[in-house]
């Protein structure tokens, strides 16, 4: 018998991602969208932390090149695909590449975020690595505890339970998130181009083409044992419950403590 990951509980999450506050209205003006951005930019620096960890475990990178095999030999071109895209992909030039973490940071100058805090977090990180720059930098108090739990899913050093919070809490909630967050703000390529390139391709790449595969390849790296599914789906779980948790603080901020939040 073959057993597939149960999925109720997770698109409940999911549905309830999709219709949050922060998402239907909640991002009124321009102050409320840097909030949004200065928050969201962590989530997206700790997303590719959480796919280089599942990349290592599908296709290691050491000295001595090993030939992939079993399950891990057909996840392996899905994950090179992705980190192509999110590392390397085409800028909104056509003609040169750039990382969507490095858009993300150029969309959010372009908006007039302030994108010092993350370039702070990336230099700590460098120099004495994320766990004591997790209790040194100055992070926004629910991007902090965000990344803490992505943290927690790949300390536990498993590929299953990484996939299951990649998967699930990242690639196939995105392209609806991001569409959701492009019609709300009425984003045209002319006011935010980089900001506006940055969603369209999420929506795009993830949507179209990997957030499907995302499926398979967590179920594939499951192998059908009962415990991997049961982890994998509990990852999943407390994946989206810290998204949901993050959009909870950065609405209401947003909602309730705007004006302390700009002058802390």
């Amino acid at each position: 018998m073959i057993m597939k990951l149960p999925l109720n509980k997770i698109k409940a999450l999911q549905e309830q991602l999709e219709n949050h506050p922060l998402l239907n209205g909640g991002i009124k003006n321009i102050d409320g969208l840097h909030v949004f951005m200065e928050h969201h930019v962590f989530a997206v620096w700790d997303f590719m932390s959480l796919l280089k960890t599942l990349q290592n475990h599908v296709c290691p990178s050491t000295k001595c090149w090993l030939p992939t095999k079993g399950i891990r030999s057909g996840a392996a071109r899905l994950i090179n695909e992705i980190v192509l895209a999110e590392e390397s992909d085409i800028d909104i030039d056509g003609v040169n590449s750039i990382s969507h973490h490095d858009l993300y940071c150029q969309a959010m100058l372009e908006i007039g975020a302030d994108a010092n805090i993350i370039e702070e977090w990336t230099e700590a990180v460098e120099s004495m690595g994320v766990y004591d720059a997790f209790e040194t930098c100055s992070v926004p108090a629910a991007s902090l505890e965000f990344m803490k739990k992505t943290f927690d899913f790949i300390g536990a050093d498993e590929p299953h339970i990484v996939a299951g919070a990649f998967c699930f809490g990242r690639e196939t909630v995105i392209p609806k998130m991001f569409a959701r967050l492009t019609n709300e703000l009425n984003i045209t390529k002319i006011d935010c181009p980089k900001f506006y390139y940055y969603l369209e391709r999420h929506v795009q790449v993830d949507g179209e083409e990997h957030g499907p595969a995302s499926i398979a390849l967590v179920e594939n790296l499951c192998n059908h044992d009962p415990v991997h599914l049961h982890e994998a789906e509990q990852a999943a779980i407390e994946s989206l419950k810290a998204r949901i948790k993050l959009w909870d603080s950065v609405y209401d901020i947003i909602t309730h403590e705007l004006d302390r939040w700009r002058h802390a």
